[in-house]
């Protein structure tokens, strides 16, 4: 978008912002020429609208001023979904086990798109093993995309394996109220607000590919993040199911956050930025 530049580069009578992740955090290489351009081009304008902490700090690493990023908290209205997850029935819930035959034990869920950077296929060799050590556990799968026959073909070979398929609206929060455990081992980005909305347990990795929103994750306190391997990710998973005080006080956590990452907040950031820019001389 080369008309962004000639707005950058000239001489400006109005202030200019930047909204945005602060680095492409899915690419294969962070210091490629396209990664470093981006760096430098990034200083400027006058103002930086970050989606997250973490945006925060790789704009600052830039050379930006920090008092002139507004961490905007990125978020998407879950009102809707935390008044579904909330009108949820012990009925409805029972109906659901019945109808998928996953009996009462403890739940895994992963909500999400089925591409490569979400890393399927290290939750489906990561669950077989849960499912091993775990009685009467099982992993529902919600979602769709292009690694959607991989999932389809796990779930005909494994008892302890379901898939739904696409869920929406009130559907997808009968699953969300059944989940114990939110498992993602790969890039997490918005779902990590259903989570929270939800009081399910997110459960990752440190893979290096997450998007901003991973910086909501506080771990220990409202989810987990593991080494970024099978084996640490199983041995925290299969700890935690066995921790019913532990599991009950970071579901308290992920409702707490699911308060505070709202669109409202973000909007309440992002007016208050705005009126700072303002405010602020102009750098051009």
């Amino acid at each position: 978008m080369l008309y962004n530049y000639h707005l950058l580069f000239r001489k400006r009578d109005f202030k200019l912002a930047f909204w945005g992740h602060g680095a492409n955090l899915q690419s294969p290489n962070s210091y490629g020429l396209l990664e470093r351009w981006k760096a430098w081009s990034s200083t400027y304008v006058d103002w930086w609208f970050a989606y997250s902490g973490l945006s925060v700090r790789l704009v600052e690493q830039y050379g930006f001023a920090p008092g002139c990023i507004t961490n905007l908290e990125n978020a998407i209205d879950t009102k809707q979904l935390g008044a579904d997850v909330d009108s949820i029935t012990e009925g409805e819930m029972a109906a659901v086990r019945f109808q998928l035959n996953i009996g009462d034990g403890p739940v895994g869920l992963y909500v999400g798109s089925l591409y490569l950077e979400k890393r399927i296929d290290f939750l489906l060799d990561a669950v077989q093993r849960i499912a091993e050590t775990i009685p009467g556990f099982h992993l529902l799968i919600i979602g769709d995309g292009p690694m959607h026959n991989m999932v389809d073909k796990a779930a005909a070979r494994y008892p302890w394996l379901r898939y739904p398929g696409g869920v929406y609206g009130r559907d997808k929060a009968v699953y969300l109220r059944l989940a114990d455990v939110f498992l993602n081992p790969g890039m997490v980005g918005l779902s990590i607000l259903d989570a929270f909305v939800a009081g399910a347990v997110l459960v990752t990795t440190d893979c290096g590919n997450h998007s901003p929103e991973i910086d909501y994750l506080v771990n220990g306190e409202n989810g987990l993040m593991t080494a970024n391997s099978v084996d640490a990710y199983v041995a925290e998973v299969t700890g935690l199911l066995r921790d019913p005080q532990r599991l009950a006080h970071l579901r308290d956590g992920a409702k707490q956050s699911a308060i505070k990452y709202s669109i409202e907040n973000m909007a309440e950031n992002f007016h208050k930025g705005i009126l700072q820019a303002l405010a602020e001389p102009s750098t051009s």
